[in-house]
């Protein structure tokens, strides 16, 4: 195998490993065949939804157990974008998405996106603290939950919403005795992360916590602890952040899947507490394309505090601001600066490779805003990356021509000192020199490509944009472009494609002449090897790759003249190759 195609491979195994999934918990087969999540209707001219059936208990966050309620009163603040859905029960139900469907090749307009939907616990609920039915009251754009525990403290949850998809949160507890209350340490859930779809390859779910200076990120993954990916470890209950200071305004938690995050920001400090993230079960319902698949864990997150004491008519009081919606990376750097905590760090494109991302959004984004679909705007990239490293490959197709062409002095080399190794390497780097040989040529090109494939790969992750997009018989460029299933095989044209068009590349460039027979009939099984790792992988890194061969096969062609005029070496034409004719006249 030469170089090249061990560092091809060696990226998809890579990529395999980072987007593994863990085993998804047992499941079962719904009874509705529905495509869609739904909810209660709302009244738009009250901001009401019927009162319901209690179908979500809130939960002691600590001890998981629900406190019954007769019934469950739901209402809703809807904006342009969203849908806010709060119950009596504590706190936020779910968030609807209007902009966005469970199905985006679907042409109806009730199967939007729900965050939250499913999880047993609200969010802003309080574990440890409420335990009574909150009363709802709606003035104008202010939603107001009123409750008093059986301690004496009354609770005060106030909530707005605003553009861009935030939501506004004020919380109070007062105590209303006439003798101190000591709170015990209690947690406010943040939300829980469900998955958007079956759980696979291209699953991104859980929580993150960012501390002001980094990320951290903890998933399903993180929870069953193996090593590698692969083998059993001892399974994690529980995380809890080690900072000791408290979360700052800085800080803030997200629970999220591929394209869609809640996330929480505190407008001012809360001294002692920790951040907090645990596997929790929700109910049969998810957000399932084919409304077949049942994920019945979550994961949920949430602010832990410290014991405190209120003295009679002490109130505490805090506030927080909560993101609900898409993955835009354009929005969330606006709203990271405003809020000063690097919030478009959701989408984890920090990094050496995240850099490459970042340019490569933003150059589709800016093609797309230019009348380009995505689809093209994809292949319009690639070209011009080809462009770009056309004089590389150039050089790279005139190298491997020079090295086979000195092949027999290189040979005589190798055999007149292949007593001594070292000094073989030697003579062998001076030999190229003398003529402008780069052993590194031909996998120069291959290597400055590899942040850029990376940078692909981690940005068709969670980039919403190429959610839904289409090209031609691909629905949806963010996903595999299957068009059947054959005995349960999927069967997807661009990793064929893909495959077709790396082997007649591969045909078509010189062998490297230090290449063994063996080492040359694996290399025929190379394509082969490749799309069975990648067969899977979003549609539109097929796009790309499948692109970037047929203009590499074209370059090919375009280098072939070129080439074509590179003497054939001769011993005469190297000085280090006199000697050893001279001593071979000698012998005879």
């Amino acid at each position: 195998m030469d170089r090249t195609a061990f560092i091809v491979v060696s990226i998809c195994i890579f990529l395999l490993y980072l987007t593994w999934p863990s085993p998804p918990a047992p499941s079962q087969r719904p009874d509705s065949r529905t495509n869609s999540v739904s909810e209660p209707s709302v009244n738009p001219a009250t901001k009401q939804i019927t009162p319901a059936t209690n179908t979500t208990l809130p939960v002691d966050a600590d001890s998981m157990a629900p406190v019954a309620l007769e019934s469950e009163k739901l209402v809703s603040l809807e904006t342009e974008n969203s849908i806010f859905t709060f119950t009596s029960a504590g706190g936020l139900k779910s968030v609807g998405l209007n902009k966005h469907k469970a199905d985006p090749s679907s042409s109806t307009n009730n199967n939007i996106i729900y965050l939250n939907h499913g999880a047993k616990l609200p969010v802003f609920s309080l574990g440890g603290i409420d335990d009574n039915e909150f009363s709802i009251r709606n003035d104008d754009d202010w939603l107001t939950m009123v409750s008093t525990n059986q301690a004496g403290i009354r609770i005060t949850k106030n909530f707005t919403t605003s553009s861009n998809y935030l939501l506004q949160t004020s919380i109070k507890l007062e105590n209303t005795t006439d003798k101190p209350i000591i709170l015990k340490p209690r947690t406010l859930n943040l939300g829980t992360s469900i998955p958007i779809n079956e759980p696979n390859v291209r699953s991104v779910w859980g929580v993150q916590f960012y501390d002001g200076e980094e990320m951290l990120q903890i998933d399903e993954a993180w929870f069953e602890n193996r090593t590698l990916g692969c083998f059993p470890g001892t399974p994690r209950n529980y995380f809890a952040s080690d900072r000791l200071k408290g979360i700052t305004t800085k800080n803030w938690t997200s629970v999220h899947n591929r394209f869609f995050s809640i996330a929480t920001m505190p407008t001012q400090p809360l001294p002692g507490s920790i951040a907090h993230s645990q596997k929790v079960p929700i109910e049969n319902t998810n957000q399932s394309i084919d409304g077949q698949y049942i994920h019945n864990t979550g994961i949920s997150a949430s602010f832990k505090f410290p014991s405190e004491q209120l003295e009679p008519g002490q109130y505490l009081e805090q506030e927080f601001t909560t993101y609900a919606g898409p993955k835009e990376y354009k929005s969330l750097v606006q709203l990271g600066v405003t809020y000063e905590n690097s919030l478009q760090t959701i989408m984890d494109f920090d990094g050496f490779f995240g850099f490459f991302s970042r340019i490569l959004l933003r150059s589709m984004n800016g093609l797309n805003s230019w009348g380009l679909s995505y689809a093209w705007s994809i292949i319009v990239i690639t070209i011009i990356l080809k462009l770009v490293f056309f004089p590389l490959t150039r050089s790279s197709t005139l190298s491997m021509k020079r090295m086979a062409a000195f092949q027999p002095q290189m040979a005589e080399i190798r055999e007149k000192y292949k007593s001594d190794p070292q000094k073989m390497n030697k003579k062998t780097m001076e030999f190229m020199r003398e003529n402008k040989i780069n052993p590194m040529g031909s996998c120069l090109p291959m290597l400055l490509q590899i942040p850029i494939f990376i940078g692909y790969f981690f940005m068709l992750q969670s980039a919403i944009e190429l959610r839904g997009a289409e090209f031609l018989w691909a629905s949806d460029l963010s996903e595999s472009d299957t068009v059947i299933e054959i005995a349960g095989f999927p069967i997807n044209p661009l990793p064929i494609l893909m495959t077709i068009t790396m082997f007649l590349q591969m045909r078509m460039n010189p062998t490297s002449p230090t290449m063994d027979p063996m080492q040359q009939k694996m290399m025929q099984f190379m394509p082969l090897m490749i799309a069975v790792f990648c067969y899977s992988f979003p549609s539109g890194l097929a796009l790309y790759w499948t692109t970037s061969n047929i203009l590499g096969i074209l370059q090919t062609k375009m280098t072939r003249d070129i080439v074509a005029n590179v003497p054939n070496a001769t011993p005469a034409n190297s000085a280090l190759a006199k000697p050893i004719k001279a001593k071979n006249k000698r012998k005879k």
